[in-house]
């Protein structure tokens, strides 16, 4: 009849080749299993900027115009999150309405040059001195001009949905005098090349009255990296070539250094943490399970 000390060293080295087992053949599998989460985290950032790399040449943003209210309350220059006003609700709930499409990068020489040029249009534009020589005497001046942040999803502090709003003024020696223009809006990408991201419609400008503020509410989709941009305004009179007036963050500081990124990059991003806790209570029932068995035989012996 074996001892209580045999019966003990069968039941340890049983043990022992049950976790070199257990080891070989589970182990290997649990901690695959743990690897899984962050290797697909990692395999789903790599993508991303894959992604991000294969479109530098395009980018994509929706813009809206707003027409504020004489309620609407005037909103000061703020870095952080701004509630919307009722006219930015509105331009807002408008901006997912707008059809999505990628566009080419344009920097403004570029925009310039094809101004100058007519670009695809079938009227050549006319240039400043050719309005001069028509008789046309006024200027134009862009009064003041700030910006307004409101979407960050992940609440990194860059924004996705920004706003520009600016105030035009025609000059003339007549009272009343009305023009036609439009803007183009550009973004710089701390200090880079100035980007083409809106050009706006035409809108009538008269005198330099001080209640025609012109706001442009974008929200950022792709191609915009998190990081901080100034913005600038070119104003064009309609069916003239060269800039009648500009202004940027240059002249003033609420265009400066807007911390923003595309909607690509404004996400909650969820990490799953797995650890290996299985196998901890694998090996904790089988010490269990093996003093269970060493109880069982040892009552058997004194029996």
């Amino acid at each position: 009849m074996q001892t209580i000390t045999q019966l003990t060293q069968n039941a340890v080295a049983a043990f022992k080749s049950t976790i070199s087992l257990l080891n070989l053949r589970i182990l290997p599998s649990v901690l695959l299993l743990g690897l899984s989460s962050p290797l697909a985290v990692a395999a789903d950032n790599t993508a991303v900027e894959n992604t991000v790399a294969e479109s530098t040449d395009t980018m994509s943003s929706v813009s809206v115009s707003i027409v504020q209210g004489l309620s609407d309350e005037q909103q000061p220059f703020s870095r952080t999150a701004q509630p919307m006003n009722a006219a930015q609700q509105l331009a807002a709930e408008q901006l997912k309405l707008v059809q999505l499409t990628p566009d080419k990068r344009k920097t403004r020489e570029q925009v310039i040059a094809e101004r100058q040029s007519g670009g695809d249009k079938t009227e050549k534009l006319r240039s400043a001195s050719q309005r001069l020589n028509a008789g046309i005497y006024h200027e134009f001046s862009i009064y003041e001009a700030s910006s307004r942040l409101f979407e960050d999803i992940d609440y990194d502090g860059f924004f996705r949905t920004f706003s520009v709003t600016f105030d035009a003024d025609v000059h003339s020696f007549y009272v009343g005098e009305r023009a036609d223009v439009y803007a183009d809006l550009y973004l710089s990408r701390n200090g880079g090349p100035w980007e083409l991201y809106h050009t706006t419609d035409v809108f009538t400008i008269v005198d330099d009255v001080s209640d025609d503020d012109f706001e442009v509410l974008t929200t950022l989709h792709a191609g915009y990296p998190t990081d901080h941009y100034d913005v600038l305004i070119d104003l064009y009179e309609v069916g003239y070539s060269d800039i009648v007036a500009t202004v940027s963050s240059d002249d003033l500081d609420e265009l400066y250094g807007l911390p923003l990124e595309s909607a690509d990059r404004d996400f909650y991003e969820e990490v799953i943490e797995v650890t290996a806790g299985g196998v901890t209570s694998i090996l904790g029932m089988l010490i269990l399970f093996m003093v269970a068995i060493t109880r069982r035989v040892t009552a058997k012996f004194r029996h």
